[in-house]
């Protein structure tokens, strides 16, 4: 269980917000194109199951409408992990995914096992124990409301397959079953789902003036809870029963409101629909070339999601409308394709129709077992715990203490094995993090060497071409001076290639330092060039992620300061971390409150990067400062004793983790050395001066 709220603590708090869209209910965030490509590199380097199990489900909720074959793959590995962690509540919401997803392909029969077996997972109230990430299915961290929700969730989804196949009034029964669950989860996003399902089943019955008023409740829930992903829908919805009541012009309106709303959520299964649903009444009112353009438009669309399904609709939709314009080869042309693909899917519509018999059967049968396997499991239950009860009271007496200390030394190791597994990841991240924000800064100073390789390079070619035309000439007239002069010139332009390709493949060599996994192993390293150097990077690569970014900077080195023995990579890391947090401080100019008494002062943004050595005296190791300072606004002395503590941040929510101070403290104390900081924030009546931050890092000379 320790294990389980470790990983949900670390991971919550800190990564899966970044994941996420900020709606105030996690169970129905949905990830934009944006968030899903980060979460498939999330996927590949992490080795958490639990985060794998969070983000193959987040992976599989963008997919569902987009690629459906996709979708079941990550839901298949979610259930996977939610058995291999015995997740049983996870286990329940994968199983109730993959029963969704299958229903939309079609395979009705996967998917009534799957959520039959999801239900009879989700309404035992036992798995309410060690649920891990509670609060993703529950505001309140409530396990007895999270598994209402994945049992509310799976009558949702045995509602659509029903929907799915015709049955429209057994639809209409589980989508009421939800309407009763949630009126203890009290769920806006999921009322509007509920809604919404209840008013496509009401269409399946063409009831009409039942569908409308919970269309709009659907709609009404949505806007209120924020959950937009299936808005378009409802739009749709809405646009069909006014065409079938011939309100074209409303009926188009609410159509293209579909588009908007479905392309802006990436839904594009909504988007193609909208796009048939426009060219059948473009082409019932006459406007056969924008009828044409939408079933294109769908054509492209199904295409791309491979859906035989809409594919076939938006083949005939073509067809109709060259037919109106005597078009009679293209007419043909569709048609037989949406008629080759029609009876293909009438080949499954039987298939499905046959396994729709079954259902209720099925159901019946499966209920009857589940309930002599829950009264059978509960008989023999009761007679096991009847009898290690009486064998526990007698081991309890002797065996108390020493049972307690063994499981108590157990989880204290198994949480320190995976605290410090959880620290080395953040490390590595907060590592990598601080190399993306340097790419910009090395490609510019990779630039300034290679710009003088191809310049040199050019000029010895020109020279080249003047040597050989000079050794073409007669030796009489053959000016040999010349020819030595100029191939004195090519060897010291090549002296000067070969110089600033090293300088070129130093920085790389840097970089290539920077993302490796620290050695541990210390070597002498010259502070002045690996500062001057971090400095320089950080510079530039600010300067290329912001236009609006101004800054000055300035070094003042101690020549004489010897190298000293230290990791590298490691304290290049706190350099970078330091002077990234000094260009960040100066940005912000010294508060107005009380207002600066010197009415001509103008902010000059100025970071200062300082180093000076100390040489032993009176029996004391020398030693190596080195200063970073800005003349930012200051830190405050309220969080002034706060800002080396793990995950402590004032930057606003996704520009910070907290961890780079935290980190550079450790590294600084791991090479026996100190790390200060003077602050002066700006007072009322001051006139500017003296203001900002100074960091000095105190590192030992052995």
């Amino acid at each position: 269980m320790r294990q389980f709220k470790l990983y949900s603590y670390i991971f919550l708090f800190f990564v899966f917000p970044l994941l996420l869209r900020a709606e105030e209910n996690p169970f129905w965030q949905e990830p934009t194109k944006v968030q899903a490509d980060s979460l498939k590199q999330l996927l590949i380097s992490s080795k958490n199951d639990t985060i794998r199990m969070l983000t193959n489900r987040q992976l599989g909720l963008y997919y569902q409408e987009i690629s459906r074959p996709i979708a079941l793959a990550h839901f298949e590995e979610l259930l996977k992990l939610a058995r291999q962690l015995k997740q049983k509540l996870w286990e329940a919401e994968g199983l109730s995914r993959i029963g969704y997803v299958s229903g939309l392909m079609q395979n009705y029969s996967t998917g009534l096992k799957s959520l039959l077996l999801a239900k009879e997972i989700a309404s035992d109230d036992r798995i309410q124990k060690d649920i891990w990430n509670v609060n993703l299915f529950s505001g309140e961290r409530d396990p007895h409301l999270a598994r209402l929700k994945v049992l509310a969730n799976i009558n949702e989804h045995l509602g659509l397959l029903y929907y799915f196949t015709g049955d429209y009034n057994m639809s209409l029964e589980y989508h009421n079953k939800c309407l009763s669950l949630n009126e203890k989860l009290k769920d806006d996003a999921f009322l509007s789902l509920i809604h919404q399902n209840i008013g496509e089943s009401y269409i399946g019955l063409k009831q009409f003036e039942m569908a409308i008023p919970s269309l709009k409740k659907a709609l009404f829930y949505s806007l209120k809870s924020g959950y937009a992903k299936y808005r378009g829908l409802i739009y749709l919805d809405i646009g069909r029963i006014k065409e079938d009541n011939l309100n074209y012009a409303d009926a188009k309106k609410y159509y293209h409101t579909c588009v908007q709303t479905s392309t802006q959520l990436e839904s594009t299964d909504y988007v193609g629909m909208a796009y048939l649903a426009l060219a059948d009444l473009e082409r019932k009112t006459g406007a056969i070339d924008s009828s044409l353009i939408f079933a294109e438009n769908a054509v492209n669309i199904y295409r791309f999601m491979n859906d035989s399904v809409g594919l076939a609709d938006a083949y005939l939709a073509f067809s109709s409308a060259f037919d109106l314009i005597n078009l009679t080869d293209s007419a043909y042309f569709y048609l037989k394709k949406g008629i080759t693909l029609k009876t293909i899917l009438n080949k499954e519509q039987h298939v499905n129709k046959f396994q729709t018999i079954g259902f209720d059967e099925q159901i019946r049968l499966q209920a009857l077992e589940a309930k002599q396997m829950r009264t059978q499991s509960r008989t023999r239950t009761f007679a096991l715990v009847s009898g290690i009860i009486v064998l526990l009271l007698i081991i309890f007496i002797f065996h108390r203490n020493n049972k307690r200390q063994k499981k108590d030394k157990a989880q204290i190791e198994k949480a320190y094995s995976e605290l410090k597994s959880t620290q080395s990841q953040l490390i590595q991240s907060e590592k990598m993090a601080s190399l993306g924000e340097l790419t910009a800064g090395i490609a510019h100073e990779i630039q300034n060497p290679l710009n003088f390789v191809n310049n040199f390079s050019e000029v010895s070619n020109e020279l080249i071409v003047e040597v050989e035309e000079e050794r073409a000439k007669n030796p009489e007239s053959r000016d040999e001076n010349q020819v030595s002069e100029i191939l004195s010139d090519i060897k010291q332009n090549l002296e000067k290639i070969n110089h600033h390709g090293k300088r070129a493949a130093d920085i790389v060599k840097g970089m290539l330092q920077h993302s490796r996994t620290s050695s541990g192993v210390k070597e002498p390293t010259d502070i002045n060039a690996l500062a001057d150097e971090y400095l320089r990077l950080a510079y530039h690569g600010l300067r290329a992620k912001d236009k609006s970014f101004n800054a000055d900077f300035k070094t003042d080195f101690d020549e004489t300061l010897p190298k000293i023995n230290v990791i590298p990579q490691d304290i290049g890391r706190v350099l970078l971390n330091l002077i990234n947090n000094a260009f960040y401080a100066v940005q912000a100019p010294p508060p107005p409150e009380g207002g600066i008494k010197d009415p001509n002062y103008v902010h000059k943004p100025t970071v200062i990067v300082k180093t000076s050595y100390l040489p032993p005296s009176g029996g004391t190791r020398g030693a190596c400062l080195v200063g970073v300072s800005d003349n930012g606004p200051g830190i405050p002395d309220s969080i002034k004793d706060k800002i080396f503590q793990p995950f402590f941040t004032t930057k606003p929510t996704g520009q910070g983790t907290g961890l780079g101070l935290s980190l550079s403290y450790d590294i600084v104390k791991a090479h026996g050395g100190e790390i200060r900081v003077e602050t002066k924030p700006a007072l009322a009546g001051s006139d500017g001066e003296g203001v900002g931050s100074e960091f000095t890092i105190l590192l030992p000379i052995y």
